[in-house]
């Protein structure tokens, strides 16, 4: 069975240590391993995960250029990588950097709405999500928190309905902390959900009862390294015990439709 993570992060060598570092304060917990792409590889291969979406969130404007070049040259040297690159969405001369990630070949985009402490739906940035959707690139959110409505399920909906050719996934089932926010306030159906960072917090019945409402075409496994192993999340999936072409969709079918393989 093929398999594909769609939510890990990656930092250049010299400043993964530090960013793990604050992944984890941010989350409470010790991520255990570096962010880099010579950590990364090894272990999404030791649990047979062939396709791989990295990503760096920026967390000022001045970062995104620096960030995309930075994704941009870990995807020409592995061929495995989908790069998804970054905006601000305040930031000036978004629209020349948004013809320059397609240029670099990155096919999409992460936002962290609250490491960036900017609304979803911030006003301001409706014009800049038009470009990346008629740009034909997908946005991976950080989804959800109980200290901060930056990224609420409802936010993302006020988006969708401005931006109705904006195909987006809701990392982490929608909602981190948030999942009770998600399970009752059903995303557009150009929204995916990814399965990440959530598996062992909701647990099977809960996990299953999402799946039951939105379909597994709705689907993507991630993992959200370096916060957890792909192994670990890959058999905390499995775990759920579906049906073997549920899972064939959830971890590569979904994945392979999403970035046209």
């Amino acid at each position: 069975m093929r398999i594909a993570d769609i939510h890990a992060h990656i930092f250049p060598h010299k400043l993964a240590e530090k960013a793990s570092a604050s992944i984890g304060s941010f989350y409470g917990t010790h991520t255990g391993h570096l962010a880099s792409v010579e950590t990364l590889l090894p272990l999404e291969a030791q649990a047979g995960i062939t396709y791989c979406a990295v990503s760096s969130s920026a967390t000022s404007a001045s970062q995104v250029q620096h960030i995309n070049d930075f994704i941009a040259s870990e995807v020409q040297a592995h061929s495995n990588l989908i790069g998804l690159g970054t905006l601000f969405p305040t930031m000036e001369g978004w629209e020349a950097e948004v013809e320059r990630m397609v240029a670099l070949g990155l096919r999409g985009v992460k936002i962290h709405p609250d490491f960036q402490h900017i609304p979803i739906d911030l006003p301001e940035a409706v014009p800049m999500y038009r470009a990346v959707a008629k740009a034909g690139l997908p946005v991976l959110f950080h989804m959800g928190d109980a200290r901060y409505d930056y990224s609420s399920p409802q936010r993302l909906t006020n988006l969708i309905r401005q931006v109705p050719d904006l195909i987006a996934i809701a990392a982490h089932f929608g909602g981190w902390q948030a999942w009770d926010k998600s399970y009752d306030h059903v995303q557009p159906e150009n929204v995916f959900y990814d399965t990440s960072s959530s598996l062992m917090f909701l647990g099977k019945e809960r996990a299953l009862d999402f799946l039951d409402k939105l379909g597994a075409q709705r689907f993507l496994f991630g993992t959200d390294f370096p916060m957890w192993t792909p192994a670990e999340e890959l058999q905390r999936f499995l775990d759920l015990g579906l049906e073997e072409a549920l899972q064939a969709q959830i971890l590569f079918g979904n994945f392979k439709r999403l970035f046209r393989l």
